[in-house]
């Protein structure tokens, strides 16, 4: 059995999903359908699995994930509840062939780039509106959404190697190792620690982890402790130094390093950007 494929069945009669759900916190569900899956966080704060890519995420955040692209959303340790919007479709949801006219050109590229997951940095679409419309103003409201994000500013997600689909079993492994990082990332975390909680020695962990995420267990605890300290920049004025210590790094140092590998910039250039877009 493939745990980690979900079936969504669409809503009739407009042949699309849509579901706006609120939960305390997301767990790690590395999960993936063939349906494209459009998400926009209302409120909430963590990080955003796409493929080969892990970024934080918080409110506003909008993204477009393609079919069997394996995704996730996990809450921050001191995230408020999630709200979010989730929107699924089939490519073919309003008729086979209908984004293959030119007059949708922009819109078959986007769903095209969409197998590596797009984001959609500032955008807020009126997503929440069409919970009230009656199916064909619903439909069509859809429609008028995809073809404004197809005219915006977007980021491919997902680069690199891609993750493999697992099985029941290891999909279980793989949420366990998850779940140790994403609670245990501020404090000193070994790769035996990440393997115990799947129950699986280092090297075997190590090597299912990397498969079926892309990534190695010390590339993603560094990327979610970076996560978290882009978020402790943005929202408090905390020394560097502060900010290097509650994120899990063990010097500043080390947390300079890994933050300008991930990032392209140091810390404080991080910290005077954002204030400087505000």
């Amino acid at each position: 059995m493939r745990m980690r494929y979900e079936h969504l069945a669409p809503e009739f009669p407009v042949n699309w999903r849509y579901t706006r759900f609120q939960l305390p916190r997301l767990g790690p569900y590395w999960h993936f359908h063939h349906e494209y899956e459009l998400a926009y966080i209302v409120a909430g704060t963590g990080t955003r699995l796409a493929g080969t890519s892990a970024e934080a995420f918080g409110p506003g955040d909008l993204s477009l994930f393609g079919p069997d692209l394996p995704h996730a959303y996990v809450s921050a340790l001191d995230s408020e509840p999630v709200d979010a919007i989730v929107i699924h479709f089939a490519r073919d949801f309003l008729g086979g062939g209908f984004f293959e006219a030119p007059v949708f050109g922009n819109v078959k590229r986007m769903l095209d780039d969409a197998v590596r997951g797009l984001h959609f940095p500032g955008l807020a679409p009126p997503l929440a509106d069409l919970a009230g419309l009656a199916p064909p103003e619903r439909t069509a409201e859809l429609l008028r959404v995809l073809v404004g994000l197809s005219r915006a500013p977007r980021t491919v997600l997902s680069t690199g190697r891609e993750p493999s689909v697992v099985n029941h079993g290891a999909a279980q492994r793989i949420q366990a190792m998850m779940d140790a990082i994403h609670t245990s990332y501020a404090s000193p975390l070994t790769l035996s620690d990440v393997a115990q909680a799947a129950h699986m020695n280092a090297s075997a962990a190590s090597r299912l982890f990397t498969r079926s995420t892309g990534f190695t267990i010390t590339d993603y605890v560094n990327t979610v402790r970076v996560n978290r300290a882009c978020q402790l920049l943005r929202d408090t004025d905390r020394l560097v130094s502060a900010i290097a210590a509650d994120a899990g790094f063990g010097t500043l140092s080390n947390f300079n390093r890994r933050f300008r590998e991930l990032k392209k910039m140091s810390p404080r250039e991080y910290r005077a950007s954002f204030l400087a877009s505000l």
